[in-house]
């Protein structure tokens, strides 16, 4: 009796083990067949779907698989066009917001984020910034998972964060905007920000060949805890 009881408590287990997380899993094919289509007619699932390609974290969700391998749990989604696109509609869409309200609020976004603009003539998402001036914005979340927790503080905590291409080479935070954005960062629970980098690598040199940031890319998390955190984002 007691081996049954055993057996049905693993299995249980093993169950919500497994639905931790989604096991959906998007492809690029998928997402190059999202642009093909006009983002005013995208669905909400089309909108979450973009959003979860272009997702990268060092925590997956599974109640045992992230205990000790970080303190911090850090999500980070690119503002690439497409990106900006799927949260302006995915807005539009939970708020019940007219497709004119759409437009306004996605020409605001792209102009603020990405080296991309609206087009108020045809509607149409247009190259505005051919010195890419902007930068590459992240929309990044913070949570503080330490066991025993322990605040953390960083005086000037951005200035410990990087932006890294293939070679190595590297750009740093140009500002940070959020609700409780700070130049420093106190994390006692969790945190929302939006970071942009520099287009530019500390050599000068342009960090990628791309204006919306699409291509391989890795951020680098020092000062948190005793290891760097490293997220890396890769195409298909």
């Amino acid at each position: 009796m007691k081996n049954k009881v055993f057996l049905s408590v693993i299995v249980t287990l093993l169950f919500l083990l497994s639905n931790c997380t989604s096991t959906k899993i998007v492809t690029k094919e998928t997402v190059n067949n999202l642009q093909m289509v006009d983002p005013s007619n995208w669905s909400l699932d089309d909108c979450n779907t973009i959003i979860k390609y272009y997702k990268t974290t060092n925590y997956e969700g599974n109640i045992l698989s992230n205990i000790p391998h970080t303190s911090v749990k850090i999500e980070v989604i690119p503002l690439n066009k497409d990106v900006v696109s799927a949260f302006a509609r995915k807005e539009t869409i939970e708020k019940r917001y007219t497709n004119k309200e759409f437009l306004q609020n996605l020409k605001v976004n792209l102009d603020e984020y990405t080296s991309y603009t609206l087009d108020t003539t045809t509607n149409k998402i247009i190259i505005a910034d051919t010195n890419f001036t902007n930068g590459y914005s992240f929309k990044t979340y913070f949570e503080n998972i330490y066991n025993p927790f322990k605040p953390i503080f960083l005086e000037d905590g951005y200035s410990y964060f990087f932006l890294e291409n293939e070679k190595g080479d590297f750009s740093r935070v140009l500002k940070v905007t959020g609700m409780y954005a700070e130049d420093y960062i106190q994390l006692d629970g969790y945190l929302n920000v939006v970071m942009t980098f520099s287009p530019f690598a500390d050599n000068g040199k342009r960090l990628f060949t791309s204006k919306d940031l699409v291509e391989n890319y890795r951020l680098v998390f020092n000062g948190l805890q005793k290891k760097p955190i490293i997220l890396e984002w890769k195409t298909d």
